[in-house]
């Protein structure tokens, strides 16, 4: 298993009422599968997909990032479990406005280490990818909201993760950009074997999925 969620719960407090956003989840994500998580808004699936990817901790349970118990971990494990297993794509891309689509991609590689030629080098290969290949020196401005978003696309892809965490990927994009970027990702996923667990809300791109899970009040329904 790539991901496995045992027993996941995450209360808040709001006052002296306590809240559970995610509570008593199971979920584990297999090699190279393609997994959507859908639920309406506030249904816990974004606390979820956060806990998963070590950006917050469960208020109990257990989070297994392949073999290593990430719950147990310390804040340097998990920074280097994030740097090194996970790759993100947000609703919002989150690209660096300074940089160019090129240096975009290129930054997780340069944080691994890689030298600068071979980053760019590595980057350009995946924005041709995602067919950017005229967009490689473009800033985030001078893009449109679906070349953004396929930047960020080769962006979590470049350094081929264990495992790829996308919420809402398509969220701000229209019908047919959404069907275009999902299955971009997926191609992208299945091509390197990566495993993907991926929040939407779009019933029509849920059929793409190898498989569905659904949330609801914070717990899995299906």
């Amino acid at each position: 298993m790539v991901l496995k969620l045992k027993n996941i719960s995450k209360i808040f407090s709001q006052g002296e009422q306590k809240i559970a956003a995610v509570n008593g989840v199971n979920l584990a994500v297999r090699t190279g599968e393609f997994v959507a998580l859908t639920g309406q808004s506030g249904s816990g699936k974004t606390t979820l997909l956060q806990i998963a990817g070590l950006l917050d901790s469960p208020s109990s349970g257990e989070v297994w990032i392949g073999d290593v118990d990430a719950s147990k971990a310390d804040d340097k494990t998990r920074t280097e479990l994030r740097k090194n297993y996970l790759g993100f794509v947000y609703q919002f891309h989150h690209l660096l406005p300074e940089f160019s689509a090129l240096e975009n991609v290129a930054l997780p590689l340069l944080i691994r280490g890689i030298s600068k030629q071979k980053a760019l080098e590595t980057a350009e290969e995946f924005l041709k990818k995602v067919e950017l290949a005229n967009r490689l020196n473009h800033k985030p401005a001078e893009l449109s909201g679906g070349q953004q978003q396929r930047v960020a696309l080769a962006r979590a892809v470049v350094t081929k993760p264990k495992l790829i965490l996308a919420d809402e990927p398509t969220g701000n994009l229209d019908s047919e950009l959404s069907e275009k970027i999902f299955v971009l990702l997926k191609d992208l996923v299945k091509s390197y074997e990566i495993s993907c667990l991926v929040v939407t809300h779009n019933l029509e791109l849920v059929k793409k999925a190898d498989r569905v899970v659904s949330i609801k009040d914070g717990t899995l329904t299906s």
